[in-house]
């Protein structure tokens, strides 16, 4: 069996995405939590700014943004997007007072950027993330010196907001402008290195999405080797087990891709027991677990090997359906509608492989649900009628089975 491409990679692991919505960057985050969630002290600050712009703008610009943070840690993500909007436009009209202000606004625009990106609306998250970034450059710029370190907030999340989007090749350069950040602070930030782990595997998903998947295959295989080094000098960072995770989720992705099936399955096996473990401490991670096992089955159906794929792709479909299907997981929460598309993925390799052994009932029911969730999906993203084609057509092609008509 060939590897698919889809619009996206199903079953890449991205832990990037972990952090596109952490905690908004707010002034004096530990004092949030003691916050009133009022959303008309905002107002009543905003109308003192009216009366003295000069003394009460920076406190009504302060007061708003932590009265986004707050909402926004408390879950209140619909109600932060209007603090957070509140907070842009006064951070606006504090710069037009004060140039000194840039990097303020910038900050604040970030923000609105990780409110759209957590309520899954990613295109309207770009422009102020774009906007975000050419402040903290025009910043530089103006200074003559470096870049912020607080440009690479708006800078990772642009490059996994661009990928969503396909728009690979605007992505790419941006990857690579990380990747040498990280290089470079790496050797003397232990925290950067570990970062790096996370930039790889990103960039090593935009050269797949590129048609580079030999380029990706030397990110992710120094993805592994970082991942692994660090990992034994500080075993108890789960973080640091979940990025070799992902590299090597990706790594058995990639091999697939090049008709490499042979290397695989191991990195996979390897993947799944890692994040089995994670899963077992982490509930929020069982949606990776669940790709990794999709992986799993899917290598092994790859190097011809039916009856062993079977077992991981049954478990995989049952952790898909039992997470929330009416939106996303918290680790995953830019992709829209949670894990449709990869119980899709996991469904139409089962049929792939109950076909192989000969298992025409169990194929067919599985491709007409694999069939059925694509559809789905490509009626509110076109990307994916090509899914949708590839799985009629399969089902089509199966013996003493007619034309499926959705």
């Amino acid at each position: 069996m060939s590897p698919r491409q889809s619009h996206r990679q199903h079953g890449f692991l991205f832990s990037s995405i972990l952090s596109v919505c952490a905690v908004l960057a707010v002034p004096q985050a530990s004092a949030l939590a003691k916050l009133a969630l009022d959303r008309p002290s905002i107002a009543a600050t905003e109308a003192s700014a009216e009366d003295s712009p000069d003394r009460s703008l920076p406190e009504a610009a302060r007061a708003a943004e932590e009265q986004a943070g707050a909402l926004y840690a408390a879950g209140r993500y619909g109600e932060a997007l209007g603090a957070q909007q509140a907070s842009v436009a006064i951070h606006r009209r504090l710069l037009a007072l004060d140039p000194s202000q840039r990097l303020t606004l910038a900050a604040s625009l970030h923000n609105l950027g990780v409110v759209f990106i957590r309520l899954g609306r990613k295109a309207e998250a770009i422009p102020p993330t774009e906007e975000s970034l050419a402040l903290y450059r025009a910043e530089a710029a103006q200074r003559g010196g470096p870049l912020s370190p607080a440009h690479e907030r708006p800078l990772r999340n642009l490059v996994l907001l661009y990928f969503e989007s396909n728009r690979a090749e605007e992505a790419l350069p941006l990857a690579n402008e990380l990747a040498r950040l990280h290089q470079a602070r790496g050797k003397e930030d232990p925290l950067s290195r570990a970062e790096r782990i996370d930039v790889l595997n990103l960039r090593a998903s935009l050269l797949v999405a590129l048609n580079r998947p030999q380029e990706a295959l030397g990110d992710l295989d120094t993805a592994v080797s970082l991942a692994r080094r660090l990992a034994r000098q500080d075993p108890n960072n789960l973080g640091l087990q979940y990025g070799l995770a992902g590299a090597l989720v990706n790594l058995s992705q990639v091999a697939d891709l090049l008709g490499r099936f042979g290397e695989a399955v191991g990195p996979a096996q390897e993947a799944e027991t890692v994040l089995r473990q994670l899963a077992a401490l982490q509930p929020m991670l069982r949606g990776d677990w669940a790709k990794a096992l999709s992986r799993l089955g899917h290598a092994y159906a790859a190097l011809g090997e039916p009856a062993r794929a079977l077992p991981p792709l049954r478990e995989a479909i049952d952790l898909f359906r039992s997470l929330d299907r009416s939106g996303a997981s918290e680790p995953l929460a830019v992709e829209v509608g949670g894990f449709r598309d990869d119980l899709a993925h996991a469904l139409e390799t089962e049929a792939e492989v109950h076909q192989a052994l000969r298992q025409p009932t169990e194929a067919r029911a599985a491709g007409e649900e694999a069939l059925a969730l694509y559809s789905a999906l490509a009626r509110g993203d076109a990307r994916y009628e090509r899914d949708v084609e590839r799985t009629r057509a399969r089902l089509t092609s199966m013996p003493q089975i007619s034309p499926v008509r959705r």
